[in-house]
């Protein structure tokens, strides 16, 4: 027997609850799109704080070097090699040096030589620039031995 029911025309549907492929493949794009944005906006982000960390880590070792040389009445040299990481806190004459590096992606901008006499005062003012992909940061020494630094 064959029914019919009123208003049907005969034709059966197939409803499904999952999606197309066309959905499924729009979905993904989306998501790959925003995870891009997302990966670039947090590698942006990572350079600039390696940049404002880098230079307040200058500055601070700057201010190292002062105050050890008038705690010892010896003078130090902070010296930063151009397109480097790395950058050495020495007295002069023997007896400290202490190497280290600034972070990953973070160089000096050109050769600097900071110079601190035996009472901290710098031998003349001075500025270096460091640089990352993020921009550029600047730490000075002023002719009286203020220590200030700069980031954008």
């Amino acid at each position: 027997m064959n029914q019919h029911r009123p208003g049907s025309r005969g034709v059966s549907r197939n409803v499904s609850g999952g999606f197309s492929l066309m959905e499924v493949v729009v979905v993904v794009a989306l998501m790959g799109l925003l995870m891009t944005l997302a990966v670039t906006r947090w590698q942006a982000y990572t350079a600039r704080q390696r940049l404002l960390y880098a230079t307040a880590q200058v500055s601070t070792d700057l201010r190292q070097a002062q105050e050890r040389a008038k705690a010892e009445r010896a003078t130090y040299t902070v010296t930063f090699t151009g397109a480097s990481q790395a950058y050495t806190i020495a007295r002069v004459g023997g007896g400290f040096i202490e190497n280290t590096q600034l972070p990953e992606g973070v160089t000096a901008a050109a050769n600097a030589v900071f110079t601190f006499t035996a009472f901290g005062r710098p031998d003349a003012a001075r500025s270096i620039t460091i640089q990352n992909t993020s921009g550029t940061g600047i730490t000075s020494v002023s002719a009286m031995g203020g220590i200030s630094y700069q980031v954008p």
